[in-house]
């Protein structure tokens, strides 16, 4: 049970009592029930000694419901947010550094030419081009726009000077060109695969790496929400509301909406400062709540020690008329009379509103018999001892038992309360009144 429950418990136990002493009030001066009135009498101990139960629970150095409990519970909490907030800052940092990083990295530049690979390629069509230009020309080829001197199947072939030994040597020029461009150029798409296959896999890596840096951050990122989401429960758990509902002309674009994570942060610091300043509250309180386990005992004491002088009274005062029927007023009176001084004296020495008030009804009760055996009341003497031994009631015969203790307080109701504990019967008394 917490410190709350506690105090909400001892405030319906007092408003409680506030009842019963309007009640025992009532049944001393207006209605003639004396089991009724012992009942009532039993019941204001009752709720002292509570109220004495529930004090003890408040001083106590351990168990629920203590101030020590509560502020063990607050240190607790504050340990926690500020563990939370060592790996909030650190995963921060940490995401922090993966943008600068991407933005300051800057291109690496060659460390040294010599260890680079080389590529070393010789071409040889070229002499054998060159050689068949220089003896065609190159007037006479198919780069020129002049029409071709060789038409296949033209009389004209016959009648020009046509050197076949030569014009087989130009195609033996071209052929050995054409086989070495060839094969240059084949050693050359063999290059430019080599290099297209290093493009594709460097951008694979690339790729890679770059999702790898991503992949990283998004688990950075869910770790801070992790992080978030456990101080959102400790700070719920002061009782710390969240803002993040922004306020109503916040929606029409009138005021500037917060950033949920620095209102986060605001609520945190704010909880540092609180959890802080409930500690010194409390520890103030502890001193306050002692002082009151003192009053309240002092109290419930006082009524026992009261509520055990009327029920000796009444006893004695049934044993005199029992044993002499004639036994003088005056007698009586001087009985009442001591009881009357005690109670006084007992309604002097303490502070308590309730036992002067309880005390002094009690009082003024006793001063009205005593005055009413001092009256004078010729030839009524012998009546006055029978109807004084058959109605005088002052109290019950036992204190009553603790209504509860550390282990079963559980108060939901005022009647739940007392229910097994209480012995007054207020629906009776609701009902008579």
């Amino acid at each position: 049970m917490l410190l709350e429950d506690v105090l909400t418990q001892r405030a319906g136990i007092r408003a409680y009592l506030d009842t019963l002493v309007q009640a025992h009030r009532r049944y001393l001066f207006d209605v003639q029930d004396p089991e009724m009135l012992d009942k009532l009498r039993k019941d204001i101990y009752i709720c002292l000694n509570d109220i004495c139960k529930l004090n003890f629970m408040l001083t106590s150095g351990d168990g629920g419901g203590s101030v020590k409990q509560e502020i063990d519970r607050l240190a607790k909490f504050a340990r926690k947010l500020e563990k939370l907030d060592q790996q909030a800052k650190l995963v921060k940092d940490t995401l922090a550094q993966w943008d600068a990083i991407a933005e300051t990295q800057s291109q690496p530049s060659l460390e040294n030419e010599s260890s680079n690979e080389v590529y070393t390629f010789t071409t040889h069509y070229r002499q054998f081009l060159n050689q068949y230009l220089d003896r065609v020309g190159i007037s006479n080829t198919s780069v020129t726009d002049a029409s071709h001197h060789y038409q296949v199947g033209s009389n004209l072939v016959a009648d020009r000077d046509f050197d076949s030994t030569s014009t087989m040597q130009n195609i033996a020029f071209l052929r050995s060109g054409h086989d070495h461009v060839q094969h240059e150029i084949h050693q050359l798409e063999s290059l430019l695969a080599t290099l297209k296959k290093d493009s594709t896999f460097i951008q694979q890596e690339l790729l890679n790496r770059q999702n790898e840096v991503e992949s990283a951050k998004v688990d950075l990122s869910n770790d801070l929400e992790a992080i978030q989401r456990s101080q959102e429960k400790v700070l719920a758990k002061l009782n710390i509301a969240d803002e993040s509902e922004p306020p109503l002309l916040s929606r029409f674009g009138k005021t500037e909406s917060r950033d949920p994570s620095r209102q986060l942060q605001d609520r945190l610091n704010y909880a540092k400062d609180y959890v802080k300043a409930r500690q010194e509250i409390l520890n103030a309180d502890l001193k306050m709540f002692k002082d009151d386990l003192r009053f309240a005992e002092s109290t419930r004491n006082l009524w026992d020690e009261s509520l055990s002088r009327i029920s000796s009274l009444e006893k004695l005062l049934k044993a005199m008329l029992v044993e002499n029927p004639n036994t003088s007023p005056q007698r009586l009176s001087e009985e009442i009379s001591n009881v009357i001084i005690q109670l006084r004296e007992t309604n002097i020495s303490t502070d308590s509103e309730v036992l002067n008030v309880c005390l002094g009804n009690e009082i003024e009760i006793l001063k009205r018999a005593n005055d009413e055996l001092n009256a004078d009341t010729p030839n009524g003497f012998p009546k006055r001892h029978k109807d004084l031994k058959e109605s005088l009631t002052f109290a019950g015969t036992s204190p009553p038992k603790i209504g509860i203790n550390k282990e079963n307080v559980t108060y939901s109701s005022r009647s739940a309360l007392l229910s097994k504990t209480s012995h007054a019967n207020i629906e009776k008394f609701q009902k008579k009144k």
